[in-house]
């Protein structure tokens, strides 16, 4: 349930000398906090209190102003909160998911700042039925390009069922403007059961230091169709360059060779997502299909169950399985934290408010 404060909005309007109707911020969230037992780690298994298993435990404020002629300004800050600790996620920034302010019209919107990739949220929104969190997509799918610094974000309005969006993101390194540069977008389609959508995002990885690095490419291709009594989902993915496919946990290792990062990879995901009351169950299946030299493949098995016990909360567990191969090690982690196994099994709350 979001929490509309248009009293702070007249505060902060007044103290500002200026007076603007139909403005309101709204405070919202997410606290998720449960249990985590990784097993097939060196170090042996590990039961843990962690947060943010099925989605991100976060807090932020969203607000929007009517400017008149069909034109809106609005904003957002977001942070993600490790609730089982309190400190801040995305390496202890106090809002490290999302900082932007923008316009939006009839002819789309077009915000800057702190925010995710049109990549992200196609993995998030049209692939992946556990939305990132329980055994999470990008485990195995591309790691990087997911939210970008600096960034200037369009979305198109909806054309009978068409869409589409774009990114630029400053690498604002001095004498170098292509150096840490990003660029992404998507086109997609859009109407009642079907949707479709084709994402691309392609990052510099150059620095003011480092030159002539070779650039991160990421390709992926979702779709999903609701058959009523169950909803399918598929995620094709293209992983080339450096950074293009990162370890999500470089200190992982299950004995063999030395786990590496791959700089050529091709990723496969398949779900399906079948409510049955207040019960809803969710299968996926997750392929990284490594194609350089090392050929450290991985495939990722997730089972999952949520029962909720009111439009805002519910209670869920699940339990998941990464097969490493040649080396791989690739672990089993939520949202928040890596994980240390190839196995693990959840139990945990999440309220939205």
């Amino acid at each position: 349930m979001n929490i509309r404060i248009p009293a702070l909005t007249a505060l902060a309007l007044t103290l500002s000398g200026t007076a603007l109707a139909d403005s309101n911020v709204t405070l919202y969230g997410v606290m998720d906090l449960g249990v985590s037992q990784d097993r097939g780690g060196i170090a042996g298994t590990a039961t843990r209190i962690t947060s943010g298993m099925a989605t991100q435990s976060r807090w932020g404020l969203r607000g929007n102003e009517d400017l008149g002629g069909g034109l809106s300004a609005f904003f957002v800050i977001e942070g993600g909160i490790h609730a089982d600790t309190g400190s801040s996620t995305q390496n202890n920034t106090l809002f490290g998911r999302n900082t932007a302010v923008g316009l939006r019209g009839n002819l789309g919107a077009i915000s800057a700042g702190l925010q995710d990739t049109p990549l992200f949220t196609t993995l998030n929104t049209i692939v992946d039925p556990l939305r990132n969190g329980i055994a999470r997509s990008n485990n195995l799918m591309a790691s990087t390009g997911f939210r970008a610094n600096n960034s200037v974000l369009y979305r198109s309005p909806e054309w009978n069922g068409f869409s589409g969006d774009a990114m630029y993101a400053a690498g604002e390194v001095a004498g170098d403007n292509a150096a840490g540069r990003a660029l992404g977008g998507s086109f997609g389609y859009s109407n009642g059961p079907l949707s479709v959508r084709l994402a691309y995002h392609h990052r510099n990885n150059d620095t003011a230091v480092l030159k002539n690095q070779d650039a991160a490419r990421n390709t992926l291709l979702g779709a999903n169709y609701d058959f009523g009594p169950a909803k399918v989902y598929f995620g094709y993915g293209v992983d080339k360059g450096l950074n293009s496919a990162s370890l999500n946990n470089t200190a992982a290792s299950f004995g063999g060779a030395t786990p590496a990062a791959s700089t050529d990879s091709r990723d496969l995901l398949l779900g399906v997502s079948a409510p049955f009351g207040v019960s809803t169950v969710v299968a996926t299946y997750i392929r990284k299909d490594d194609r350089t030299a090392m050929n450290q493949d991985a495939q990722q098995y997730a089972l999952a169950y949520l029962y909720a016990l009111s439009k805002r909360t519910d209670l869920y567990t699940s339990y998941a399985l990464i097969r490493n191969h040649n080396g791989a090690a690739y672990t089993e982690g939520n949202s928040e934290e890596p994980g240390t196994g190839n196995k693990q099994f959840t139990v945990g709350l999440r309220h939205r408010f």
